[in-house]
């Protein structure tokens, strides 16, 4: 099956390439995606989930009912979703063993994916290849620059409750690479060269491949995906618009960690998923459209730097593994620039306080109604807020 190689054209009149062909994995070969996170993994995982009819109708497997396999995933490495100590989800290996069930039962190809799975050790990765069929496992890796993974990182931690301002975690992460007491998870995420490292070590470096999505059309990922799987490129490349998982802007993280800070102490994990991750998060996410001229979250220049240099011990970690690597390597150890900060004061526009507060009372009143949707909370709380209160932001706040 050929792709083509054109550069599709961008808004602004200049080309991003594609990736070059590749061949299909073997006709019983397994397709594990881990990751890493906010590499567009949601937006694949929906597209394979939505294309499951077209799937089956190829003799492949994309096991499940859910959009992507992360419970596999987390009970494999033993991650809790949510807060240990207060109502977080611990995953039984079970939950992982009828995966390795569904996968060994299946005599077409196979495809997986879970960026959770890039956070398993050494040990976790081996078991994980051997149980999902050893030789029929073929490892993706999607990457992204460091220093543009930087801001979307700190707000997907802001949605699990995180109270550290912007600046603080970047401290805590990068004065002390490949350790963080605010978010370990994040160096077993993003310490690029040794996931890559782990992954070809348990599948054999032949198995593994590493897609760059730096410089390269968006379709691209999608593209390769489906060639991997021998499938019409269109029933992928369809469907990569079926999410929408923009950043927040500045003044909407200064809500949200205003808001976890008053609020994390009295709810459960339950409670906070609903009210504030679902509803807040999402209800910002997906229910306004933020203007051209809103502030977006600015990263300093010595953070952008010290992840240059981060990528850059990356990039010569992957380059001696000898996988497969799709666009360019190099891209990883670029320093990148940034959203320029607003003036204090520019937009003129809410008071965050007093939207936080609106949200408080919303949660307080619907606590004592668990039957209330998420739908129907997500109404409410923004019918609260939009209408009289507009996002006024301050840079400053965000720091420490």
């Amino acid at each position: 099956m050929s792709m083509s190689t054109a550069q599709p054209p961008t808004g602004d009149g200049r080309s991003l390439a594609v990736f070059p062909d590749v061949a299909a994995i073997p006709d019983s070969g397994v397709l594990l995606h881990v990751g890493v996170h906010k590499t567009g993994t949601t937006a694949i995982q929906a597209a394979l989930a939505d294309a499951r009819p077209e799937l089956r109708k190829s003799g492949i497997l994309y096991p499940g009912k859910r959009q992507a396999q992360h419970r596999s995933a987390m009970a494999v490495t033993q991650r809790t979703w949510g807060w240990k100590n207060k109502g977080g989800d611990v995953y039984d290996m079970s939950i992982f063993d009828w995966l390795a069930k569904q996968t060994a039962g299946h005599t077409g190809r196979v495809a997986i994916s879970s960026e959770f799975f890039c956070e398993s050790d050494a040990e976790t990765a081996a078991t994980v290849v051997r149980q999902l069929g050893g030789d029929r496992v073929h490892v993706v890796i999607t990457l992204r620059n460091l220093g543009r993974l930087l801001p979307s990182s700190w707000q997907q931690y802001l949605k699990y409750g995180l109270t550290t301002g912007y600046e603080k975690w970047l401290k805590n992460i990068l004065e002390n690479p490949g350790g963080s007491s605010m978010t370990p998870s994040f160096w077993r995420r993003n310490d690029h060269g040794a996931v890559v490292q782990r992954w070809a070590d348990a599948a054999g470096a032949d198995n593994v491949t590493v897609m760059v999505l730096e410089d390269v059309d968006r379709s691209a990922m999608f593209r390769t995906f489906a060639q991997l799987l021998d499938l019409d490129p269109d029933v992928l490349v369809s469907r990569m618009d079926l999410t929408s998982n923009r950043s927040m802007t500045a003044a909407e993280a200064e809500l949200l960690i205003r808001l976890n800070r008053r609020v994390t102490k009295e709810l459960t994990w339950d409670e906070y998923v609903k009210y504030v991750r679902r509803g807040v998060a999402l209800g910002m996410v997906e229910g306004r459209e933020p203007a051209p001229d809103e502030p977006r979250l600015g990263t300093p220049d010595w953070a952008l730097d010290a992840a240059a240099e981060q990528g850059r011990i990356a990039v010569d970690a992957i380059r001696g593994l000898g996988v497969r690597l799709l666009g360019d390597l190099d891209r990883l150890g670029d320093r990148v620039g940034s959203p320029p900060a607003g003036e204090d004061g520019s937009q003129g526009m809410l008071p965050v306080d007093a939207a936080v507060q609106a949200v408080i009372t919303v949660v307080e009143a619907t606590r004592d109604n668990p039957e209330l949707s998420v739908k129907d909370l997500r109404s409410e709380l923004w019918s609260r807020t939009k209408d009289d209160l507009r996002l006024r932001w301050r840079m400053k706040s965000l720091r420490p």
